[in-house]
């Protein structure tokens, strides 16, 4: 049984310093979880907004972990690496303002569960990005104080099917497949500065994207608050933030990892589904 997308997507805290929270699924129940440094789970029952200590441990490599949390909507950044705008070859400058794109939450992918290419999608690229997960209610905040409404921050994959991305009027298909949204492996609450991070992409272990938060050219409050300006955010949000310049394709057989630092590694494989 899941949450409301728009109850509040952490668990209550018990007593501990915790800096990292997710889901996790013990059949039949819904559960959050907080991570320790140790990476011990405490799990909590859910029940709508309630989230209840059930005083159970579990090590992290016996549970499987879900998506960290459950949003109403997801946003992403289309050209927000200057280097990723030149490698585009769509000949554009970048952008005067943030140019925001939305995904599906049916889009959605567990950490560790298969990227699905479906058939015809053609090539297929990962993009590595930085997630921003909305933690209060934002509508029209000023950029000043747009971080007091991010809860934490987590690791996504924009996956794109090139060809119905360019060949489609909206990128419906293109950007919001099932599967095409991989996000985790836990949202990270102890980020004071994301503009510090630093992001890589691997493909089957080589580095394929590497690039500092600091290049993004528009920092995390100014998305925030553009976006506010006209859209309500509400808890458990999510903002892909943009990728970088080194997008390549992948296919069946292969393993995308995105990790950021401070954060840590969100690993998924590809599988193409038969035509």
């Amino acid at each position: 049984m899941g949450i409301p997308a728009r109850a509040p997507v952490w668990p209550w805290r018990i007593g501990l310093t915790i800096q990292r929270q997710t889901r996790y699924d013990m059949h039949p129940r819904c559960n959050w979880i907080s991570l320790t440094a140790r990476h011990v789970l405490y799990s909590q029952r859910c029940k709508g907004e309630d989230h209840t200590p059930t005083g159970m441990v579990y090590a992290i490599n016996t549970v499987k972990l879900l998506v960290p949390c459950t949003p109403s909507k997801l946003l992403a950044l289309g050209l927000n690496y200057a280097l990723h705008v030149a490698e585009s070859s769509s000949g554009r400058k970048p952008p005067e303002r943030p140019e925001i794109f939305y995904k599906v939450p049916s889009s959605l992918c567990n950490p560790g569960d298969p990227i699905m290419i479906p058939p015809g999608a053609g090539e297929t690229h990962y993009e590595g990005e930085l997630v921003a997960v909305i933690g209060k209610t934002a509508k029209r905040v000023p950029k000043e104080a747009a971080l007091d409404y991010v809860f934490g921050y987590t690791c996504g994959n924009d996956v794109s099917a090139r060809p119905w991305q360019r060949g489609d009027l909206q990128w419906w298909r293109g950007k919001s497949c099932d599967t095409f949204s991989p996000l985790g492996p836990w949202i990270e609450t102890d980020i004071k500065d994301p503009s510090k991070l630093t992001l890589e992409t691997r493909l089957n272990g080589q580095v394929k994207q590497h690039s500092g938060t600091d290049m993004l050219i528009f920092d995390v409050p100014t998305c925030i608050s553009f976006i506010s300006q006209h859209v309500t955010l509400y808890p458990g949000d999510v903002i892909y933030t943009g990728t970088c310049e080194g997008v390549g394709p992948m296919d069946t057989g292969d393993t995308v990892e995105v990790e950021i630092s401070n954060i840590g590694v969100l690993r998924n494989p590809v599988i193409r589904e038969a035509e």
